[in-house]
């Protein structure tokens, strides 16, 4: 289901009209002036790597905290997307923002690498995108030299290979983006290993790395579409996009209700025709102990400069109120979310 048909499955496209927000009340009126000091907020942030995206994002909407409420300490600690679920949980980081629909699952039923469920313990504050698009590559000379066109002839054959994926303790980029497809195919990376292949983990930018300098032959994870980084690989070293069954994918994608995604053939040079994957979301999540005024106050300070988080990535070109109040796991919202978006006539 696509973000737009779940906005209209959720009502919010008639609560965003403007006849909702011009008759909010006056009880809306007065639980806005609650909050509307400048008095600084403190709070750290967790989720991502020391390179990546997520600490690009966090540090832009930090700054914009910093400058809508002067004073205010704002910090980003580097860490992974299940582990800072369970830091906000713990009372150890305020807001975890690298987290996919895999991680937040599994932190809800405690699931391995959970030891117990954290449910009521990480609530909603809001999604930034849903645009990360899953990147399934080989190069052109492994690929000629093994007669590989699709992941249904890699089932098939089983050709020796160098794949470059992302660390285990990413949920959302193992599970999701490669283990579903792989069982779809009826092979896992257990097999990868048996016909005589071997494994490079790391973020997109390490995968990327090692296509660029010949030590992956297959590079399966999250980048945003197009990709200037691996357009530049492609221009040294030519790359193939692996044709996927749509039935498959789609599958793939309904297990975590990601989007099916058709990337259009010329999106990027490596993509010659239309070609099934998956578009994901990302979300902020805020600990229960977080005070309301903090969450209102981030909440305030990011619907003020909508165009300027926009700038910060091109992944945020479609971020504004309708993408903020969506809530993909349907999690409880923070009370301080709770009383913006209220107060915004966006929940009721």
């Amino acid at each position: 289901m696509t973000f737009e048909k779940k906005l209209k499955v959720a009502g919010l496209g008639v609560l965003l009209s403007c006849g909702v927000l011009a008759t909010a009340g006056s009880g809306a009126a007065l639980a806005q002036e609650k909050f509307q000091d400048n008095d600084p907020i403190s709070y750290t942030a967790t989720g991502g790597s020391a390179r990546g995206y997520s600490r690009v994002v966090f540090e832009a909407l930090n700054g914009i905290v910093r400058d809508e409420y002067p004073g205010s300490a704002a910090e980003f600690r580097p860490g992974s997307p299940a582990g800072s679920l369970l830091e906000i949980a713990r009372g150890n980081a305020d807001f975890a923002g690298a987290s996919g629909a895999v991680e937040v699952q599994y932190a809800l039923e405690g699931t391995a690498p959970f030891r117990e469920s954290l449910e009521g313990q990480i609530l909603h504050v809001m999604t930034t995108h849903n645009e990360l698009t899953v990147h399934y590559l080989m190069t052109e000379e492994w690929s000629e030299e093994h007669g590989i066109e699709s992941m249904a002839d890699i089932a098939e054959k089983k050709p020796p290979m160098t794949i470059a994926v992302n660390t285990e303790a990413n949920l959302q980029s193992t599970v999701a983006m490669y283990e579903h497809i792989f069982n779809e195919y009826g092979f896992s990376m257990d097999d990868v290993k048996d016909w005589g292949g071997s494994v490079i983990r790391g973020n997109s930018g390490i995968g990327m790395d090692a296509l660029a300098d010949g030590r992956a032959d297959v590079f399966i994870n999250g980048r945003f579409m197009p990709d200037s980084r691996l357009e530049e690989i492609h221009h040294n070293r030519p790359l193939k996009w692996i044709d996927i069954d749509r039935d498959k994918m789609e599958a793939a994608a309904e297990k975590w209700d990601y989007d099916l995604y058709i990337a259009p053939a010329g999106i990027s040079p490596f993509i010659e025709e239309d070609s099934p994957t998956q578009k994901m979301w990302n979300s902020i999540q805020a600990g229960e102990h977080v005070s309301e005024e903090t969450v209102y106050k981030f909440l305030t300070a990011i619907s003020k400069n909508i165009d300027r988080v926009r700038s910060i990535h091109s992944s945020l070109r479609n971020f504004g109120l309708e993408m903020m109040v969506w809530n993909p796991m349907n999690l409880p919202l923070h009370p301080g979310a709770e009383r913006f978006y209220r107060e915004k006539g966006l929940i009721e």
